[in-house]
């Protein structure tokens, strides 16, 4: 389940900052930003994040998320542009992509053409990942 190996990489990074933390008593909140191309499963993450956080500082931490949407790019001509969840979803389906977009978010690039010019030398802007943008942390008064 790659849900899981992401959120133990996600405790790690966080119990780090805890353990930096002045105070420290208990993780409360976890802010992540998650890049569409990854094809991650929302609530098989918020439940590896459970299971894996029981006994640390973050065990019990409300998860908060918003979904990134991918933002290609030319190398050719410059052009950025963006497409929806149903036409990415289409795409992966069309061309079985599931299992390789997960390790592999970039592999989408050879399936596209810019829309400007038609190159096929696209790169990704945003939208793959897990980013952690913030922690909330309760502190002795």
């Amino acid at each position: 389940m790659h849900e899981t190996s992401i959120a133990l990489s996600i405790l790690a990074a966080i119990e780090d900052v805890f353990n930096q933390t002045p105070g420290a008593k208990k993780i409360t909140k976890i802010k992540l930003r998650i890049g569409m191309l990854s094809l991650i499963d929302i609530e098989a993450l918020k439940f590896a994040l459970m299971v894996a956080s029981r006994g640390t500082p973050a065990e019990g931490a409300e998860v908060e998320y918003t979904i990134e949407p991918p933002v290609f790019r030319c190398n050719k001509c410059g052009y950025e542009w963006s497409i929806e969840e149903d036409e990415l979803n289409k795409l992966v389906e069309e061309y079985g992509l599931q299992s390789a977009m997960h390790l592999h978010p970039d592999i989408i690039t050879k399936y596209f053409h810019c829309p400007r010019c038609g190159s096929t030398d696209i790169e990704i802007k945003r939208g793959r990942g897990v980013i952690i943008e913030s922690v909330e942390i309760d502190t002795e008064a």
